[in-house]
């Protein structure tokens, strides 16, 4: 009898906490960011980036040594999404390996981390690859439906990467280099990417 009565007394008590429990849980979800874009208290300029959120087909040509652009273009996969609760973005870039004629798998290559500092008018950008094992940091501000980078490269080189001609389904990127301490600039790469699907990542 008193066996049964401990095991009654247990389940008793446990049941009587489930609703607590389950309380406890309604009330932290209702003071939660919603997992999809930006914070609404996050500065206004981060939205011009947010219009890239999901997954894109990015298709690359680069410059030969002679000046001439190469023929070849290199299919890449990259994924857009909010990150620190909405208040930062995060890009992985994605090469598709694979035998010609087979099913090519995409591997992740590098990832970006970019926020935006409303005092500074200006973005903060990171760069790093599983080639280099190096980390790249940038400087970026919004010009004219624009993002333009600015800063070093893995390797040292001193670059200029513009996002531009962003739309919903659509936008470019180049990377340009100076050979002159920034006087001009030589475009040495060039990306047109084409939306996936339309739909907004979720913080991950």
């Amino acid at each position: 009898m008193t066996r049964h009565f401990i095991i009654f007394f247990l389940i008793f008590f446990l049941l009587a906490l489930t609703p607590l429990s389950a309380q406890q849980t309604t009330g932290s979800t209702q003071t939660e960011i919603p997992r999809k874009g930006l914070h609404p208290d996050g500065p206004p300029e981060t939205q011009i980036l947010s219009q890239l959120f999901g997954e894109w087909d990015a298709y690359q040509v680069r410059k030969n040594r002679d000046g001439s652009w190469a023929k070849d273009t290199t299919h890449y996969e990259w994924r857009w999404y909010s990150i620190l609760e909405g208040h930062a973005i995060q890009d992985d870039w994605f090469k598709f390996e694979g035998s010609t004629g087979s099913v090519q798998t995409p591997h992740i290559v590098g990832t970006n981390i970019r926020i935006y500092n409303a005092s500074e008018k200006q973005w903060h950008m990171a760069w790093i690859d599983k080639t280099n094992r190096k980390l790249a940091t940038f400087t970026a501000r919004n010009e004219n439906n624009m993002v333009i980078m600015s800063g070093k490269n893995a390797r040292g080189r001193e670059v200029k990467n513009t996002f531009f001609n962003l739309s919903k389904d659509t936008f470019d990127w180049k990377q340009e280099w100076t050979f002159d301490g920034g006087n001009s600039w030589v475009e040495v790469s060039k990306i047109h990417c084409k939306r996936q699907k339309d739909n907004i990542a979720a913080i991950r």
